[in-house]
């Protein structure tokens, strides 16, 4: 795996706009556009397997996580209110299906990935995986180079099977696509909303009838027990780009309760323990020494030898997370609104320099099946939201 050089189209912004991609130019570090292709990250193909397989290997061991969680009632250790337990039980023991996540990934060139985590409830930057790098490399190489990237076909084919196969809709099904609408200040949350729409172009061609709606606007009907849209139409089955802790948490946390099970959720309510960072922990305690996994404990007295990082256990995008030194000395952190739900402290993993730039390996998931990878750069330690999204393409003389 390799950095290299790659001269920018002169026209990407209108390139990344006709395919839908605005929020291409948000502002990363030094106030450097989100969307970098004066670079890209070049794989081999063993590399390309090698991802797919540890990839793999990591989602396995994860299902055995969930299950071990479940089984033994391990619920309060990841902060879920009690009244909730029940739902991921039966979401889980109905096998509840679900589309997609995202593992973050330490590349390393002369043994396995590390996992850094999960992201497996909400994960973003999904249409620029899919999409727009994907639009990039046939620009720039037309055929003559290939992706690790078929999120694509791989996200049609799993929302398919989930409406014929797991809830067996007829083609033209009705399926709300939901996001937030803003942070409070009336601003379009332009990523979620693209991702979303992207989500929702997905399951169209796999036969659904999608009706986009904001999370602000979907209501509670006491009298039909019912989430409702603003004209007052049940919603039965939604895709969320909305985390689970944030609903159960809200002042409609207990209608879910309510509505239970007549509303289909995508994500699934079970995907709340793979979203959760005290899984790092959970899964150094079933499988210690794993070579893909990094000790990881719910107390940092096993690390305080040890360079190591403190993460809250529902942060996102670096937020709230700390490097810390063996003498306790903070090197680097990110501030955020994170951290009452309690921290896990797992053992500190450099990350791969290319230039410079500390490189995280993003890979995709659908259904069961590792079917592409993104790169996410900084000059920090800690992948924040300031990083950059570069694309990459494999090496084609394999």
């Amino acid at each position: 795996m390799r950095r290299v050089p790659i001269t920018p189209r002169p026209d990407w912004q209108a390139k990344c706009e006709e395919l839908g991609f605005t929020f291409h130019s948000l502002p990363s570090e030094n106030g450097e556009p989100y969307w970098r292709e004066s670079a890209a990250y070049e794989l081999t193909l063993a590399e390309v397997e090698k991802l797919e397989d540890e990839t793999k290997e990591l989602f396995d061991r994860c299902m055995e996580a969930v299950e071990f969680v479940i089984k033994n009632n391990r619920f309060k250790e990841f902060g879920i209110a009690e009244p909730f337990w029940p739902l991921i039980k039966e979401s889980w023991e109905k096998d509840q299906a679900t589309i997609y996540g995202r593992f973050d990934l330490c590349w390393q060139p002369n043994g396995p990935v590390k996992l850094l985590e999960f992201n497996a409830d909400t994960p973003t930057s999904l249409f620029e995986s899919s999409v727009v790098q994907w639009f990039w490399l046939k620009d720039v190489f037309g055929d003559d180079k290939d992706q690790f990237n078929s999120i694509h076909e791989n996200l049609i084919e799993q929302w398919r099977h989930v409406r014929t196969k797991r809830w067996k809709f007829p083609d033209g099904a009705p399926l709300y696509m939901a996001s937030l609408h803003d942070n409070g200040d009336g601003a379009l949350l332009t990523e979620d909303y693209e991702n979303t729409m992207y989500m929702a172009e997905t399951a169209q061609a796999a036969g659904f009838q999608t009706r986009q709606i904001f999370m602000e606007d979907i209501q509670w009907d006491a009298d039909g027990q019912s989430f409702v849209d603003q004209n007052g139409q049940p919603i039965r089955s939604v895709f969320k780009l909305y985390p689970w802790e944030w609903l159960t948490n809200e002042g409609y946390a207990e209608h879910i309760i309510d509505a239970w099970p007549r509303t289909n959720w995508i994500e699934p309510i079970w995907k709340m323990l793979l979203s959760n960072k005290q899984l790092l922990v959970v899964l150094w305690e079933l499988f210690p020494g794993h070579p893909s996994l990094l000790p990881a404990f719910s107390t940092d007295v096993p690390l305080l030898s040890k360079k190591r990082v403190r993460k809250p256990k529902l942060g996102r995008e670096g937020a709230n997370v700390q490097i810390i030194e063996p003498d306790g000395q903070v090197t680097e952190r990110q501030e955020g609104g994170y951290g009452e739900e309690g921290y896990v402290w797992q053992e500190y993993q450099a990350l791969p320099q290319f230039d410079g730039w500390n490189a995280v390996v993003g890979s995709w998931i659908v259904g069961d099946t590792p079917c592409g990878v993104d790169f996410r750069e900084t000059s920090t330690a800690i992948t924040g939201d300031m990083a950059f999204f570069v694309p990459h393409y494999i090496e084609s003389h394999i």
